[in-house]
């Protein structure tokens, strides 16, 4: 099943330390998810707000596990997420 994840940062959440986006790379390249697409979500001004990603696993709750692992979460830079079961209807 395909699954959507957004994540959106708090506003004090500051810049994204060269650490952390490592850590962040490590997590998104691993082999065993197939990630369709991911990258950021950016406000009107341009400025970092959030993040998107699609991803395909087995079950909500192995979703929702994989998720629990990111680093950006595991930091606390999200004010909140969501994930959600996604259906493409197109493209």
């Amino acid at each position: 099943m395909l699954y959507a994840w957004m994540g959106f940062l708090k506003s004090d959440a500051g810049p994204i330390t060269p650490e952390l986006q490592q850590l962040a790379t490590v997590f998104l390249s691993q082999p065993l998810i197939n990630i369709h697409s991911f990258g950021p979500l950016c406000d009107e001004s341009g400025t970092r707000a959030g993040m998107l990603m699609i991803f395909e696993h087995d079950s909500y709750a192995a979703a929702h596990s994989f998720v629990a692992e990111s680093p950006f979460l595991q930091a606390g830079l999200y004010e909140h997420f969501r994930l959600y079961e996604y259906i493409n209807e197109g493209g």
